[in-house]
């Protein structure tokens, strides 16, 4: 059995190779360099929906964020954009039991009343347990569409929140007679072109990314 021993020209057609590769890779990297705030836009652009508003029956606010949601929901109620605020009763969490911090809803009301929506026009949905996932708030806002008329509503989330809650949503209430619009608030110190340079931005995206993997896995 005849055993070839690597000829000089067998080497140099591998260290050739090699050479293309390397320089292929360094022209992607100085490419990604160079467009690097469009790249980091776009990954944040891909979580965002943000539909034209027309007038609703409802403005449907996802518990949290209540130094932004529960502003912008206000500011649509005043806009004539729809005539009432749902909200689902969040989880009380062991802090709000010793009576040392109020409960994430109760803040979001708060909000709302100090900015001029009246009491009569919130309505608060209570869920045994309160409220620990935007899953939750689905089949909560579900079971509030059965028994009431409404045939339109406004979904009003984090921007980079509204990709998940769009398709948990759409999945949930499939079936109904529902026009559902999407409005998304800026989040609190970045946004979609500047969210890398902030530690909460940094945690907020690869929060949401988990989170998006996480439901198509598990509502599918």
């Amino acid at each position: 059995m005849r055993i070839e021993a690597n000829t000089p020209n067998h080497k140099q057609h591998w260290l050739h190779r090699l050479l293309s590769a390397s320089l292929v890779i360094l022209a992607l990297i100085v490419l990604a360099f160079a467009f690097r705030s469009q790249i980091l836009t776009g990954v944040a652009d891909f979580l965002v929906i943000d539909n034209p508003l027309q007038p609703a029956d409802m403005i449907f606010v996802l518990n949290g964020d209540h130094d932004t949601r529960p502003f912008r929901a206000s500011q649509l109620y005043k806009q004539g954009l729809a005539p009432l605020i749902v909200i689902t009763r969040a989880e009380s969490l062991p802090a709000e039991k010793l009576g040392l911090a109020p409960n994430d809803t109760d803040v979001s009301l708060g909000v709302m009343s100090k900015l001029g929506v009246p009491p009569e026009k919130i309505v608060v949905l209570p869920v045994e347990g309160g409220t620990t996932s935007t899953y939750d708030e689905a089949l909560a806002l579900r079971r509030y569409i059965e028994s009431n008329n409404i045939g339109s509503i406004i979904l009003l989330t984090s921007a980079f929140h509204t990709r998940r809650a769009k398709w948990i949503f759409d999945k949930e209430l499939a079936g109904l007679p529902i026009r559902l619009e999407v409005a998304a608030v800026p989040h609190y110190g970045f946004d979609e072109t500047n969210w890398w340079q902030s530690e909460d931005g940094l945690i907020t995206l690869n929060n949401e990314y988990i989170k998006l993997v996480y439901y198509l896995v598990k509502y599918r």
